[in-house]
């Protein structure tokens, strides 16, 4: 449990979840509220050379884990104090990662959202089941252990709520833990869950 600002300088925080979600921009408003450095994985994966072209089939970028994860440890052996965005935020060495917040988004907004910026049918569908069935908040619990893993719903899309609320989270050391975000339930009882399968 953390109480005091000043720790802030002292933690590395992952944001990770499914395209569309948000992880980005919270990331980015975190970053600066904080005080913290910013990476965006993606942005590093290009930097170094670790993208290793396209699969075209499922229009996703393929990528060289072992170089990003080589390129993780020298940074931050030697640096603190980072905001680490990205979808495969799992990727970051576990000794490095104090909390993992994964952004959620009810897949009927997150299609909506992704068809705003000009995803192909079937991407969309493939990050809506994605996001259906928890892929990016298990990825994170293998990866990082429960007990450092919280999940925030974003459906809303408040900045300055899930800001406020993931702040709350990293000071109290409490919040929605992975489980407590269900689509599968919600979707049932909403009776739209068809509309993703």
């Amino acid at each position: 449990m953390m109480k005091r600002k000043e720790s802030f300088s002292k933690l590395n925080i992952v944001i990770t979840g499914t395209p569309g979600v948000g992880k980005t921009t919270i990331a980015r408003a975190l970053s600066e509220k904080l005080g913290l450095k910013l990476m965006e994985l993606n942005k590093l994966a290009k930097d170094i050379g670790a993208i290793n072209g396209m699969d075209e089939r499922r229009e996703a970028q393929i990528i060289n884990e072992g170089k990003i994860r080589r390129e993780l440890e020298k940074i931050l052996s030697k640096d603190y104090g980072y905001v680490i965005e990205g979808h495969w935020g799992e990727i970051v060495p576990k000794k490095f990662v104090d909390y993992v917040i994964v952004i959620r988004t009810h897949p009927l907004v997150l299609m909506e959202r992704l068809r705003k910026r000009g995803y192909s049918e079937g991407k969309i569908r493939e990050n809506a089941q994605s996001e259906l069935l928890d892929y990016c908040l298990i990825k994170s619990v293998e990866a990082f252990g429960e007990e450092r893993v919280f999940e925030y719903d974003n459906t809303k899309g408040d900045l300055e709520e899930v800001i406020r609320e993931i702040i709350k989270m990293i000071e109290e050391g409490v919040g929605p833990k992975p489980g407590s975000i269900n689509w599968i339930e919600i979707l049932e009882r909403e009776g739209k869950i068809k509309e993703i399968l």
